[in-house]
């Protein structure tokens, strides 16, 4: 299965933000009010983050980029 989009180019990549904490606080992606911070309760599991990452390779993505925040403060990254 390929994904296509609206102007018919094939997405081979996806960005996968596996956390919105930082420990930096740089002014091109931290606004001076700050960003709210999500619940855990609302961040997937590692295993759930894994088990979308199988399923998207199935369908043709190539890549995953693993973004966050800074993903390596995410414990089990």
């Amino acid at each position: 299965m390929k994904l296509i989009d609206s102007l018919g180019r094939k997405i081979n990549y996806l960005r996968l933000s596996v956390t919105d904490r930082c420990n930096m606080r740089c002014s091109y992606c931290m606004p001076e009010s700050g960003v709210a911070k999500l619940s855990h309760h609302d961040v997937l599991s590692y295993e759930q983050l894994l088990l979308l990452a199988q399923h998207v390779v199935s369908m043709g993505i190539e890549k995953v980029r693993v973004t966050g925040g800074e993903p390596l403060v995410r414990k089990g990254i």
